[in-house]
């Protein structure tokens, strides 16, 4: 009598595929045939029917009970990743980055293509996306916000989702949940970035792909002059147009088998969506090409290339399209060189991916527990190995001329991490069956419950990192706090100046949008002239500052120096004035100086 070893068994991963047969008009449902998860059972060549719909392709009835049960899985990860996003959203003050969001977001469509021709073109896309956003929602903290916390949400479901193919429906589950649960995601996901469709694309690219290694070829010598029978590739959960033609018999070429055209279109199209997100998630790829070729290694037919070649005309097709972007964003790559970090700060990646110490460190060790346990079951590893491995080694090595070794740029393999860790407490049955007097694991065991207590136990540890998410960095300027000094002692005709080398002129900027703000004393050319995030200044402080009556000085520093890092002439301008108050601010000093009456010369 076979008994369960491990949990992955728990239950079928996706909606049972029908036998195939001449399907009547109007469709009517086939009888299932349950199928287990692609790293449990060897990959078994399907015989062709002597009949076939027109086109040779099997229609798949999606049905409502197959989309209850997709819906089920995603929307516990998907409400929990929406709920911690959401909550104190715009709590938290902008920093710096996200500025530079606000002012791309609101510049005119002519303003944002000179600045992307100077800078930042590798953001273009999220930019763009951010400047209608923003025209229809507003510029708040929280609206900047929501796109990311909406990405963050989608990416949950997706880690569930793509869990259920790749383990069991209850371990996408738990993994969806454990990737929700990160404060790193809680973070990201609520910060005007594109970080969080980075993690995105990556997950409905592997999600795609895996849908479609999961629809196996369709050949033998009862294939007629049309070429071998296809599956309808499907698209991933709400896959739209591209799902919608696959059922209706989707787009083949002359001797075309398998997914559809248009399926294969759709992974191109994701693979292009990670490149426009972020470049460095394009290093994925190589565990998607492992995944494509342990696959083939499976067919036992003259067709087991063809998956392998038809991946390598897909991803070709991306590169093509995205070269552009490359071929450009590498002339500005200097933008990047203060990015200093090598393999000695490789042992802050995990409290920072996952933004908790403790959290990190145990995901890593499970995670590596878990690719054991995949090991030991000889299932298949290299695409979740690649995920979280490979990106790492790739921006360590490359970090002196590339400077892409970056926490943040590599948000995108936490749900690799989430699934991982998923797959080891998978493995707990299994592990603990032969230490049992019956060779079996108990029942409670083989159930929910150490899925319940894995969660639970995450929830814990990560949840203090989780209250602390919506504090202000405590290194950025309180900008926030300078504005509200400077609305409440503010007179008409007062001046302002900034320290360089800083971005404190851009964040009261923003913090001061819509209401009255002090003249910007020395602004000589505007960021939008200069094409730049940056404005340039006067050359002759002297002309400019003259008339000025008060002045407020906005100084990061704080080295003892009165004027802290302002050049010599315009220090030798405030020597004129003298200080009416000072205000002490987290990183920032806000001065209100008033200039001093000239003596009156001594007559005769």
């Amino acid at each position: 009598m076979s008994t369960p070893t491990d949990a992955f068994n728990a239950s079928p991963p996706w909606p049972p595929r029908p036998s195939q047969a001449p399907v009547p008009q109007p469709p009517v449902p086939q009888a299932p045939v349950q199928q287990l998860p692609m790293f449990h059972q060897p990959h078994q060549q399907p015989q062709p029917q002597p009949s076939q719909p027109p086109g040779g392709a099997v229609i798949e009835p999606a049905g409502r009970a197959a989309w209850r049960a997709t819906a089920g899985i995603a929307a516990g990860p998907a409400l929990l990743a929406l709920l911690l996003c959401c909550y104190g959203i715009g709590q938290r003050q902008l920093w710096r980055d996200e500025h530079a969001t606000w002012w791309a977001a609101n510049l005119t469509w002519g303003q944002l293509g000179d600045l992307i021709s100077h800078m930042d073109l590798v953001l273009a896309p999220y930019y763009v996306l951010m400047h209608g956003w923003t025209a229809v929602f507003g510029n708040s903290e929280a609206a900047l916000r929501m796109p990311s916390a909406l990405a963050t949400t989608a990416a949950a479901a997706g880690v569930a989702l793509l869990g259920r193919r790749l383990l069991s429906p209850r371990l996408g589950v738990l993994a969806g949940l454990l990737f929700a649960l990160c404060p790193g995601i809680t973070w990201y996901g609520e910060e005007a970035r594109p970080y969080a469709f980075a993690v995105l694309a990556a997950v409905i690219s592997t999600l795609v792909l895996t849908r479609i290694v999961q629809r196996p070829l369709l050949a033998g010598a009862g294939a007629g002059a049309g070429g071998a029978a296809g599956v309808a590739g499907v698209a991933a959960a709400g896959g739209g147009a591209a799902a919608g033609a696959a059922r209706r018999g989707g787009l083949r070429l002359p001797g075309w088998s398998g997914p559809t055209v248009l399926t294969w279109s759709g992974y191109a199209l994701s693979v292009v969506a990670m490149g426009l997100t972020h470049l460095v998630t394009l290093t994925i790829l190589p565990g998607h090409l492992l995944l494509v070729l342990s696959t083939a290694r499976k067919e036992r037919s003259g067709w087991a290339w063809t998956l392998p070649r038809r991946w390598a005309i897909a991803t070709a097709g991306a590169t093509v399209l995205l070269s552009p972007v490359v071929v450009l964003g590498a002339r500005q790559s200097g933008q990047i060189s203060w990015n200093t970090k090598s393999w000695h700060d490789l042992g802050e990646l995990p409290l920072k991916l996952a933004g908790s110490e403790p959290l990190g460190w145990s995901m890593l060790v499970l995670g590596l527990l878990g690719l054991l346990g995949l090991l030991a079951l000889r299932q298949p590893i290299g695409l979740l190995a690649c995920w979280v491995v490979f990106p790492v080694v790739v921006t360590v090595l490359t970090a002196s001329w590339l400077h892409l070794f970056l926490d943040r740029y590599l948000l995108f393999t936490v749900p690799g991490w989430a699934l991982l860790v998923a797959a080891a407490v998978g493995r707990l049955p299994g592990l603990v069956a032969p230490l049992t007097a019956s060779r079996t694991p108990p029942r409670w065991l083989v159930g929910p419950l150490p899925l319940a207590a894995a969660f639970v136990a995450a929830a814990v540890v990560a949840w203090p990192a989780q209250a602390t998410t919506r504090d202000d960095l405590t290194w950025e300027q309180d900008t926030r706090g300078a504005a509200k000094v400077i609305s409440a002692g503010m007179h008409p005709g007062d001046g302002m100046i900034f320290e360089p080398g800083t971005s404190t002129r851009r964040a009261i900027a923003y913090e001061l949008r819509g209401k009255p703000a002090p003249d910007d004393t020395l602004l000589e050319r505007t960021p939008q002239q200069a094409q730049s995030f940056g404005a340039i200044e006067c050359y002759q402080p002297a002309t400019c500052m003259a008339g000025v009556q008060r002045i407020w000085l906005l100084l990061g520093s704080n080295d003892g120096r009165p004027y802290g890092g302002v050049n010599d002439k315009v220090a030798k301008e405030l020597k004129q004035f003298h200080t009416v108050s000072t205000t002490r601010l987290p990183n920032l000093r806000v001065i209100l100086l008033e200039r001093t009456p000239a003596k009156p010369k001594p007559k005769g």
